[in-house]
């Protein structure tokens, strides 16, 4: 079924085991209306994609120097020659100057070594599809198949909806992996094309949740119980984030949550923090906000592996 409907890719990961059932394709669309402290894909917030850089990729303007020619705004400098540890030679690399760069993308389209890269693509469905259909087999022998996710996907709900839909008429199973901060109305339109909702609860409280997150809680909880009267398998992430929602009254109050949504809850999955996006906030030109902290330990993660399994649910970690 040919379906030209478009949306802004952020990635495409094949072989994920951790987002839904079995072996799965994970879809990350761009754009995310959050801005959590701790976001380890700060690249993907941008509602139409970034300009990112690598300065370890570039091979110096002694031997490209390709994109100095093609910046109509002069946004790109040289630099002082440094040493190259992967060409193991000094070469002259480029700086950006995001004050005079329009990330009009020119340059990244011709950096060949990828020093210079655009954070999102223009995929149709059916450029999706081709991918997805690549691993059918995995699916088929492992119950897996397609996870939509971002940013938060339903920034672009239509391309979400497009498919979710195309994937269920070729008999996939479907996830949808969302932090729920978008108005019910975007939902509604899905629901009958999504087995599974992979739903992020950070942190209740509305005060902190607006610091931290950048939204109140409460429409995250509207939508989160609408998704429960409907019946619909629910899968709750937590991330354990230490000094901001790893406290026993919010984990506590996470659980009784839970509870309440009834036998649509499938399990809890908590994440522990990690530091593995730092280096992404620098090649945007963003301030990673978050504390110095450190990762939760695993007797912390087991302590309150703990305390969900103590009223009831069904726990996994990682």
């Amino acid at each position: 079924m040919k379906n030209e409907s478009s949306g802004l890719v952020f990635d495409i990961q094949r072989y994920t085991l951790h987002d839904g059932p079995g072996i799965r394709t994970m879809i990350f669309l761009q754009g995310c209306p959050l801005h959590c402290f701790w976001c380890h894909s700060p690249d993907s917030q941008s509602f139409v994609g970034q300009l990112a850089v690598m300065p370890i990729l570039c091979v110096g303007v002694e031997d490209c120097g390709e994109c100095l020619k093609v910046c109509k705004q002069k946004a790109l400098n040289k630099t002082k020659p440094t040493y190259s540890k992967i060409l193991k030679k000094d070469i002259t690399a480029i700086s950006l100057d995001r004050n005079l760069c329009s990330e009009c993308g020119d340059c990244a389209k011709v950096c060949y070594p990828k020093a210079l890269y655009f954070t999102s693509k223009s995929m149709c469905v059916d450029e999706v599809m081709k991918i997805v259909e690549k691993d059918r087999l995995y699916y088929e022998k492992t119950g897996g198949g397609i996870t939509i996710s971002g940013g938060e996907p339903m920034v672009q709900n239509l391309f979400a909806y497009e498919l979710l839909k195309e994937s269920k008429y070729r008999g996939l199973h479907t996830a949808l992996d969302t932090s729920g901060c978008v108005d019910w109305g975007k939902y509604e339109p899905l629901l009958p094309y999504v087995d599974l909702f992979l739903y992020d609860l950070k942190i209740i409280d509305d005060e902190k949740s607006s610091k931290f997150i950048g939204v109140s809680s409460s429409v995250i909880l509207h939508n989160l119980f609408n998704i429960a009267e409907k019946k619909i398998p629910i899968q709750i992430r937590v991330p354990v984030i230490p000094s901001i929602n790893d406290d026993d009254e919010n984990l506590k109050t996470i659980s009784r949550i839970c509870k309440k949504l009834g036998d649509s809850l499938d399990k809890v999955q908590l994440l522990p923090y990690h530091k593995l996006g730092t280096s992404k906030y620098e090649r945007i030109g963003l301030e990673y906000k978050m504390p110095p902290v450190d990762p939760p330990s695993k007797f912390e993660m087991q302590r309150i592996k703990n305390l969900f399994e103590r009223d009831g649910h069904n726990v996994i970690v990682g």
